[in-house]
């Protein structure tokens, strides 16, 4: 991940497809995370041996969901297609403009 930022920040030209394989990795791995905490959750409840704290799963919880929003925000604006412009709305801008 670190090297694709890299060649992101040089402005290195990288295939949409490569983007779009990144970005829905990045949400799996939020996934992932939060379906670890939550086993960990039950684990807990079912008074089974786990070593993790109630404040760590919720906070861990907490940040997955928050990345998990970010990077699907990410990936609606960036990869999902635009909503054209209504016709009323571009007679108001020509009017607008007269």
């Amino acid at each position: 991940m670190y090297t694709y930022y890299a060649f992101r920040a040089m402005k290195y030209p990288i295939p949409k497809w490569m983007q779009i394989t990144i970005t829905v990795l990045q949400l799996s791995q939020m996934v992932v995370g939060c379906f670890v905490n939550y086993k960990a959750y039950v684990y807990k409840q079912n008074t089974s041996s786990c070593a993790v704290t109630y404040a760590n799963i919720f906070w861990s919880f907490a940040m997955y969901a928050i990345y998990f929003g970010l990077f699907l925000h990410f990936f609606c604006v960036s990869y999902l297609p635009k909503k054209p412009k209504t016709k009323v709305n571009d007679e108001n801008e020509h009017k607008k403009h007269k």
